[in-house]
């Protein structure tokens, strides 16, 4: 028993030893790895990935932006209209050849000096200050801005909500004399940031300066209409106080959100895009549960060969406890077998000792009393 206890407390102190070396390096690896991670995320591929979609916004959303750009500064229509607006065919066909070559959803013109709204289809109607649905006309008159971009329903189309950029034109002499401009369906718009979602794996979408939700992807819950319905708002608004880049986190559902909010000139509008952590840090988290399992088989396999070893070792001297045969005449030993054997071919077999002869001084006083005589009165006079 008392030998199985002392195993037993080796046994444990290496279990011991091997645990909490191994937890404390699996652990502490994976803790530091989540946290460059995170860092990683927030500070370089969350941003990147803002960048990456801002390029892809300004190819496909502001492409619209520089087509109305191009009809504000277009001399037929300048000219067209300073002409009288006398041909209206001339003017339809130059708003369906725009709408065509550059396929937007519809494309227009409002004359200041008539009032008429013309589009691809012919003259829509006259527009009118105290009519609700023309308000938008006189704001973008009285405005100072170049251009507004504006989601309203197309009356030319049925009210399909609509992107619409909203485009003042001036005369040679800077005289104001309307609005153009073309419009993109809105559902078109939530398809490209749909396509930006699947192919960054991030959530994208839009928020104005009051925290509106003004465009976002079909995964997006629409009961949300303002961030302010958000637990986390305020993070949204402190961080929506100047028109600089910034990253913040948050947990939403027991989760860590990377968030990227970056102002966006031309739409007056935040492109903010969200990474949840989880699916990445589950890389890290199966690696740890790997090497945990590494671990315990490692662990099993080493404390089998410890207690094989242990046993081998204790089968080996156990012979010399307790009480060992031997001659009391000729001093052999007798062994499991019933075999008589010397002292040394004995111990030699059941341990790792080695025997090197000599003789010692009561034998050779005995046996060579010259040779032990001299050796004493040589020790005597050195």
């Amino acid at each position: 028993m008392f030998r199985n206890g002392r195993k037993f407390k080796l046994v444990s102190i290496i279990t011991v030893l091997l645990v909490t070396g191994f937890l404390v390096t699996s652990l502490s690896s994976y803790f530091v790895s989540r946290a460059s991670l995170r860092s990683e995320i927030s500070l370089n591929t969350l941003p990147l990935t803002s960048d990456n979609i801002y390029s892809e916004i300004q190819r496909d959303l502001l492409r619209p932006v520089f087509i109305s750009s191009l009809m504000a500064n277009d001399t037929f229509l300048r000219d067209w209209v300073l002409g009288g607006e006398n041909v209206e065919q001339q003017i339809t066909k130059y708003l369906n050849e725009i709408q065509t070559k550059y396929n937007t959803f519809t494309s227009f013109f409002i004359s200041e000096k008539t009032r008429t709204y013309y589009h691809a289809g012919g003259v829509l109607k006259k527009v009118s200050p105290d009519e609700e649905r023309d308000r938008w006309y006189f704001r973008v008159r009285a405005m100072k801005e170049d251009y507004e971009i504006n989601v309203d329903p197309d009356l030319a189309n049925k009210d399909a909500m609509t992107i619409f950029i909203n485009y003042r034109v001036f005369d040679y002499g800077g005289n104001y004399i309307g609005a153009t401009g073309v419009g993109l369906t809105v559902s078109a718009v939530k398809k490209l940031i749909a396509e930006y979602q699947k192919k960054y794996s991030r959530a994208i979408y839009f928020i104005d300066k009051n925290g509106e939700i003004k465009l976002a992807g079909s995964d997006f819950d629409y009961t949300v209409k303002n961030i302010s319905q958000f637990e986390y708002s305020s993070l949204f608004k402190y961080k929506i106080q100047s028109n600089s880049e910034s990253s913040f986190t948050y947990k939403k559902d027991g989760q860590v959100v990377h968030t990227n909010i970056r102002y966006i000139d031309e739409f007056e509008w935040y492109l903010v895009v969200e990474q949840p952590e989880q699916q990445t840090v589950k890389q890290i988290y199966t690696t740890l549960v790997i090497n945990l399992a590494i671990f315990v088989v490692v662990t099993i396999l080493v404390l089998i060969l410890v207690n094989l070893s242990v046993n081998a070792y204790q089968k080996r001297i156990e012979t010399l406890r307790g009480i060992v045969p031997i001659c009391s005449y000729c001093k052999q030993i007798r062994d499991d077998k019933g075999y008589w054997n010397n002292v040394e071919a004995y111990v030699a077999e059941h341990t790792e000792a080695q025997f090197s002869h000599s003789i010692c001084p009561s034998c050779m006083e005995k046996y060579y009393p010259e040779e032990y005589g001299s050796l004493k009165k040589r020790d005597k006079d050195g």
